[in-house]
C-alpha cells in the first residue's frame, strides 16, 4: 500500500501551519519538518550564547501547540530537525506543552550524537574540505559548534519504538524523509536503489513551496501571485519499490508539474550523478519523470551507490562583528558621488581597526557581482556598505564617525539601514570537514507526556 509523506517545513521561519490540511484531511501518513541550514545553526548558536537553555527553533513551539494535537489525534507521526543545537531541551519543551494540552501518552524521541564539540580532539587533525587547511593550523580556534550530519538510522529506531514526534539535531535534510520509508517498508540498509529513491523523494519535498510553484520561473505566467502565501505543501506517495508520485493537498493553491519538479530536482545539486548523503549516494541521471494528471508527477528509475565511509562535520567559530549602512545617491554625477562617499568613509575610519569593508550596488550587481555591467550614468545608486571588526565598540565608533558627516556628505546623499545605537551582529564562520562514520554514535532519548 502506498505510503504518504507530507512536507511541513522547508526552512526556519517557514509557515508550518500549512501542514494542517494534509493532517486533518488524512492525506498523509507522516509529516516531516526540515528547519536547518548552516545559517540556521549559526542563528541558533547566537540564541544559545544568549541563553544556554535555547538552541532549538522557535517554530518547534508552534508545531507543538498548533499541529501536534491534530497529528496525535490522527495517529500521524511528526519528524523535525528543529531540535537544532539542543534536541533534549526541545523535547522537554514539547513534553511540557503536550502535558498542558492533555495529550496523555504522547511519546517523544530526541536524537542526539551529532554534537561532537566536547570531543573534537578525538577525530585527529581534520582537513577543511574547501580550503585544505588543517584544523591544528587554523589561527582562530574559537570553536562554538561542531555538528555531524547524521542519517536516517536513529529516526528509524525512534519510529519503530512508537514515537509520535521525533526531534533531532543536525540530520541531513532528505534523510528526514527517508527514515519513515525505511521504518514502514523495512528496506535493507544496503538496498541502494530504494534508499536513493527515498533520498530523491526527500530532496523534492524538503523545500516545501518550491516544488509546488514557489520560487519558480516555470509557472511565473500561470500561477496567481495572490496564491503564493497559501501554496499547498507537497506530498509524496511512495511505493514499496521506491517509485513515487509528487502531488499536494487536493484543491490547494499551487502547481506540481514536470517543470516545477525539474527545478527543485536540480536545486542545490553539485553533481547530479553523485548526490552524497549519509545513507546512500543517489544518481539523479537515471530517473524518469512522467506526468500523471493534474498536479501529479511520477518519479521512477532512481539508482543508488553505497553510502560514503565519512560523514560531514560542520564547525563554527566566532569571527568578530559586522555592521551595515545603506546610502542613496542620485543623478547627476551619481558615480562621482559614490567615489566621494568612499573617500569620506576611508578618511573617517583611517585609524580604526576595521578588518573588511565591502561595497555593493543594490539593483545593479548585488546578485551577479562582476558579471553584471554597471550603467554609465544611472539615475540613482543604492550603496550597501558592510564592515567588520574584532570588537563591537570599533563598529559603533565607525558608524558615529560616518553619521557625523551628515551635512558634509556628497550632494543629495541619504543614509539608512542600521541606526547609530544598534548592536553589531556577531559573525559566526563555518569550517567544514569529514570524519569517519564509525566514530559518530547517535543516541535516542525518550520522553512521555
Amino acid at each position: 500500500m502506498t505510503y504518504r509523506i507530507g512536507s511541513g517545513q522547508g526552512f526556519y521561519g517557514d509557515d508550518v501551519t500549512r501542514a494542517l490540511p494534509m493532517i486533518t484531511g488524512d492525506h498523509v501518513d507522516v509529516v516531516c519538518f526540515e528547519a536547518l541550514s548552516e545559517l540556521t545553526m549559526a542563528i541558533l548558536q547566537k540564541d544559545r550564547l544568549a541563553n544556554p537553555a535555547r538552541g532549538y527553533t522557535f517554530d518547534l513551539r508552534l508545531i507543538a501547540t498548533q499541529i501536534l494535537p491534530h497529528a496525535f489525534a490522527h495517529k500521524i507521526p511528526l519528524i523535525t530537525n528543529g531540535g537544532g543545537l539542543n534536541p533534549l531541551a526541545a523535547a522537554e519543551m514539547v513534553r511540557d506543552t503536550a502535558t498542558k494540552l492533555g495529550l496523555h501518552g504522547l511519546k517523544i524521541a530526541a536524537v542526539t550524537g551529532d554534537d561532537v564539540l566536547a570531543n573534537l580532539g578525538d577525530f585527529g587533525d581534520l582537513t577543511n574540505i574547501d580550503t585544505g587547511e588543517r584544523l591544528t593550523d587554523a589561527a582562530n580556534q574559537n570553536w562554538v559548534t561542531a555538528n555531524v550530519y547524521l542519517g536516517a538510522q536513529p529516526i528509524v529506531e525512534a519510529l519503530r519504538q512508537g514515537a509520535d514526534i521525533v526531534i533531532t539535531g543536525r540530520v541531513a535534510d532528505p534523510c528526514l524523509y527517508l527514515a519513515p520509508l525505511i521504518a514502514h517498508y523495512d528496506w535493507s540498509w544496503d538496498d541502494w536503489n530504494r534508499l536513493a529513491a527515498g533520498i530523491v523523494a526527500g530532496h523534492l519535498l524538503e523545500c516545501t513551496g518550491q516544488v509546488v510553484g514557489g520560487n519558480s520561473l516555470a509557472v511565473i505566467d500561470t500561477l496567481d501571485p495572490y496564491d503564493l502565501p497559501f501554496l499547498g505543501y507537497p506530498i509524496a506517495h511512495v511505493e514499496a519499490d521506491g517509485s513515487f508520485v509528487i502531488t499536494k493537498v487536493p484543491d490547494s493553491p499551487g502547481c506540481v508539474s514536470i517543470e516545477t519538479v525539474k527545478e527543485q530536482l536540480l536545486y542545490e545539486i553539485h553533481d547530479p550523478a553523485n548526490y552524497i548523503t549519509p545513507d546512500v549516494i543517489a544518481d539523479f541521471t537515471t530517473l524518469r519523470l512522467t506526468p500523471e494528471g493534474d498536479n501529479r508527477v511520477r518519479v521512477t528509475g532512481v539508482t543508488g551507490k553505497p553510502r560514503p565511509e565519512t560523514l560531514k562535520l560542520n564547525l563554527s567559530r566566532l569571527e568578530g562583528y559586522m555592521r551595515e549602512l545603506i546610502f542613496t545617491l542620485g543623478y547627476p554625477e551619481a558615480w562621482r558621488k559614490v567615489e566621494q562617499l568612499k573617500a569620506m568613509i576611508a578618511e573617517s575610519w583611517k585609524e580604526l581597526p576595521i578588518d573588511r569593508v565591502e561595497y555593493h550596488y543594490l539593483g545593479m550587481n548585488s546578485l551577479f557581482g562582476s558579471l553584471a555591467p554597471l550603467p554609465t550614468d544611472p539615475l540613482e545608486i543604492i550603496v550597501r556598505v558592510t564592515f567588520t571588526a574584532a570588537d563591537p565598540d570599533t563598529l559603533k565608533t565607525a558608524v558615529r564617525r560616518v553619521m557625523a558627516n551628515g551635512l558634509s556628505c556628497p550632494a543629495g546623499m541619504s543614509v539608512s539601514g542600521t541606526t547609530v545605537g544598534a548592536d553589531p551582529r556577531v559573525i559566526v564562520g563555518l569550517w567544514a570537514t569529514l570524519v569517519n562514520r564509525a566514530s559518530v554514535k547517535p543516541e535516542v532519548t525518550y520522553f512521555e507526556a
